[in-house]
């Protein structure tokens, strides 16, 4: 049996003037579907964004049926209005205290009409040890680029919802991938190989419908090991990984292709 580390789940969401109408209902069905569908062992909060932010407590709190319709009474009230300051919201979602022993997600829901893209990516990629993030883009002309560059930079995977009918299935979809988190708060290092350039800088959860995938470049002797730490449902975890000659082999080039295109992608968004 599978043992899932408990769960805390930070949704953040843009009211601004642009998601007013249709993209606002459709977070607001959205955002009815995930949060109704916690788990009572899992912790949640709400931060809505627009030029400025509130958030449903100063930190998250069980997800009690009492909770969860307090958090959704707060979003039904809201109908849109003002600028959309995201990077903001990030950094106060970040400075938000945290349960150690919780896997933390953040999830934001936006159009993506925002105009500091490469500050979001960077801020998403060097605080991926802190917290997962993924991308719900809303909206008849959702921003695909920051969707799926946030997606990229938080080693989540874009959601869009074009219509209402589409919430549902990507809520579903949402939900089975981040269903099952088994291992959080990952260390990666390599001992005794001279590694380098290795993506992503900070390693995001292993949740069950999704492995850890590390790039990067080494040279000199195949030698030493990769040594993994985490914590998992039951403590600590620790695996190490030796470097062989044997591992060493022309049918491995295809990943210097793969290593590329990962920093490519970077570099683009």
């Amino acid at each position: 049996l599978m043992q899932i580390v408990p769960r805390e789940y930070v949704f953040i969401v843009d009211i601004s003037g642009s998601m007013h109408g249709f993209p606002l209902d459709t977070a607001k069905e959205l955002l009815q579907d995930l949060v109704g569908g916690l788990r009572a062992s899992d912790s949640f909060n709400i931060m809505l964004f627009a030029g400025s932010k509130q958030t449903l407590a100063p930190q998250s709190v069980p997800a009690t049926r009492a909770n969860i319709e307090q958090g959704l009474e707060m979003l039904r009230r809201q109908s849109g209005g003002g600028g959309t300051e995201l990077v903001p919201a990030l950094r106060a979602a970040l400075a938000m205290k945290s349960d150690p022993d919780r896997a933390r997600t953040f999830v934001v829901v936006t159009d993506g009409y925002v105009s500091v893209e490469r500050e979001t990516f960077e801020l998403i990629g060097k605080n991926l040890s802190q917290a997962n993030l993924f991308a719900f883009g809303i909206g008849s002309s959702v921003n695909r680029q920051l969707i799926e560059g946030m997606a990229r930079a938080g080693h989540g995977e874009p959601f869009v919802v074009l219509s209402s009918g589409d919430a549902k299935q990507e809520a579903e979809r949402f939900r089975k991938m981040i269903a099952a988190p088994v291992l959080t708060h990952i260390q990666a290092r390599f001992e005794g190989l001279d590694a380098y350039d290795i993506e992503p800088q900070s390693v995001p959860d292993v949740f069950a419908q999704r492995p850890i995938i590390l790039f990067g470049k080494w040279r000199g002797a195949p030698k030493g090991r990769l040594i993994l730490e985490g914590r998992t449902a039951t403590g600590q975890f620790r695996i190490e990984l030796p470097v062989k000659d044997a591992q060493v082999s022309a049918k491995n080039a295809a990943l210097r292709y793969l290593w590329a295109r990962q920093r490519v992608a970077q570099l683009s968004d």
